[in-house]
């Protein structure tokens, strides 16, 4: 009888993991549309037309993933706590310090710049017009984040609820670190420090509306530094 219930438990657990692939492979996906319209033309010569289009389609996606997720949990909004946004102001300082100087300290400030960080780049400093750019900067700010704590946070972190409270904190920081593109090893860390963070302000929290304040008011200050 012991060693039925250990089987079943194991294909359980399988079946709830395989839930979970399928569901980040599609969360990926659907989060990757913009991305995947926005590298099929050339943003110097289109970037008026691209950038609204782009825009527009993660409105698009923020808004489902929204929709979908007000359904099966009630645990985005709440009546704002001032304690809370004081700790959301606390660990946006600490995630600040550790990835300003704590990481750079340990990798001798020899940090390269990852794909994401070109591609920001490019997109900022190349040329491409100031209602594009203003555009990319309001999704950089606003609507990134939104759709990221959404969809890493918010779907990804519900998904995982049935395989424990381990893997439903670690697997939705791992993907989110992944699709980042980090090339090196501390890329890697600098990705897992902020998605750690992210964590544990939802976690901490019990509200996805402070991980989502959290993430706006630090990619605002990396933004304007």
């Amino acid at each position: 009888m012991l060693v039925k219930r250990i089987i079943h438990s194991i294909f359980r657990n399988l079946k709830y993991f395989f839930e979970l692939i399928l569901t980040t492979l599609l969360i990926v996906l659907i989060i990757s549309i913009p991305n995947i319209f926005l590298s099929m033309g050339d943003l110097k010569q289109y970037a008026v037309i691209l950038m609204p289009i782009y825009v527009s389609l993660e409105c698009c996606v923020a808004f489902c993933g929204y929709q979908y997720l007000i359904k099966r949990s009630d645990i985005i909004f709440e009546r704002v706590n001032i304690q809370k946004l004081i700790f959301v102001m606390m660990m946006i300082i600490s995630t600040l310090l550790i990835m300003n100087y704590g990481i750079p300290a340990i990798f001798s400030n020899n940090q390269s710049s990852g794909i994401n960080e070109k591609n920001i780049d490019i997109l900022l400093n190349g040329s491409i017009g100031w209602l594009p750019v203003l555009l990319f900067k309001f999704s950089l700010v606003v609507l990134g984040p939104v759709i990221e704590e959404i969809y890493f946070r918010g779907i990804m972190f519900e998904e995982a609820q049935t395989l424990g409270k381990f893997v439903q904190i670690v697997w939705p920081t791992v993907i989110f670190s992944a699709i980042h593109f980090p090339l090196t090893l501390e890329q890697w860390v600098t990705y897992s420090v902020a998605g750690g963070m992210l964590m544990l302000v939802r976690v901490l929290t019990k509200r996805l509306q402070y991980s989502i304040i959290f993430h706006i008011l630090h990619n605002f200050i990396v933004l304007v530094s």
